[in-house]
């Protein structure tokens, strides 16, 4: 009940504290026209054309790009890939810490202004980034473990099946739980205001397996509706809008779900690790009550 709790939990604050989805709209709204100018919607033309007139027929011959030419391609867009990368890990960081201090904030009926929550999260930028990089190496290296049965299986074909679907099922459930892994050091560190305090999400997570577990797959379905929601824009926005304002258009038109969609994953780490929380401290009540023979 306890996923189930937090999940429910995260709508609730969310609602409360509407103010705090101002800050993940200004984050959507900055970054939206960047990303349409450093990523066009439409690749560049590659090769060389040719028109000539054969008699009342124009026939135009295409030429197949260069080598160099698909290079230069690939490069351009790892560049801008990068650059969006940085700038999304740098500002996403500052707005992720001064969202969740908020919704603490708000949780503990505490006043807060939306300037000095984005001073705070300035303040702890260094912070956010460390624990963000550390969390995410931590788990792509854990879901890459649970990956091997799927490798050794497809080695061993077709007896393997058996170890690929153990792999995938293993795989999806070790993905939910780093899922809620991932979604809870930036709230502790928030809240203790110490990066080392972070790193307690492994013993909170690892402690509460099932509903770390039950909280990932929650949390997917909550980003998978958000963006069920907003992904036609950009469709509809491509056939109806000018092909050089359409990716303009459809950033500024998506900025609000994708800031929905920011502030429901940061909410919901605070959610969480608040449950989480609360069902340590009733297990300490619980040892302490039994250390006193009061069965419970």
């Amino acid at each position: 009940m306890g996923a189930v709790d937090a999940f429910v939990r995260t709508f609730t604050i969310m609602l409360a504290a509407k103010r705090l989805y101002l800050l993940a709209l200004i984050l959507a709204l900055i970054m939206a026209p960047i990303s349409a100018y450093l990523i066009p919607s439409t690749p560049p033309q590659l090769g060389y054309n040719e028109s000539f007139r054969n008699g009342s027929v124009i026939v135009e011959e295409y030429g197949a790009p260069s080598e160099e030419e698909i290079v230069g391609i690939i490069e351009e867009f790892a560049k801008a890939m990068g650059i969006i990368l940085v700038l999304s890990l740098l500002l996403g960081s500052v707005f992720q810490y001064a969202i969740t201090k908020g919704a603490l904030l708000h949780i503990e009926d505490k006043e807060y202004s939306l300037p000095a929550l984005l001073l705070s999260g300035l303040r702890h930028l260094p912070g956010v980034l460390v624990i963000n990089l550390v969390f995410s190496v931590v788990s792509l290296a854990l879901i890459g473990v649970s990956l091997v049965p799927v490798f050794v299986g497809i080695l061993k074909l077709p007896w393997g099946l058996i170890l690929v679907f153990i792999g995938l099922v293993l795989t999806l459930i070790i993905a939910a739980v780093v899922s809620s892994l991932g979604a809870i050091p930036v709230p502790i560190y928030a809240e203790k205001d110490s990066v080392g305090a972070a790193f307690e999400a492994f013993g909170l997570v690892f402690n509460n397996l099932l509903s770390s577990m039950g909280f990932g797959f929650l949390l997917w379905v909550g980003i998978i509706g958000i963006t069920v929601i907003s992904s036609p824009i950009a469709f509809i926005v491509s056939v109806i809008a000018p092909e050089n304002v359409a990716p303009y258009v459809s950033g500024l038109l998506q900025a609000p779900f994708n800031a929905l969609l920011s502030e429901f994953m940061w909410v919901a780490g605070v959610a969480f690790y608040k449950e989480l929380q609360k069902k340590e401290e009733l297990k300490k009540v619980d040892e302490e009550l039994m250390g006193l023979g009061v069965e419970v």
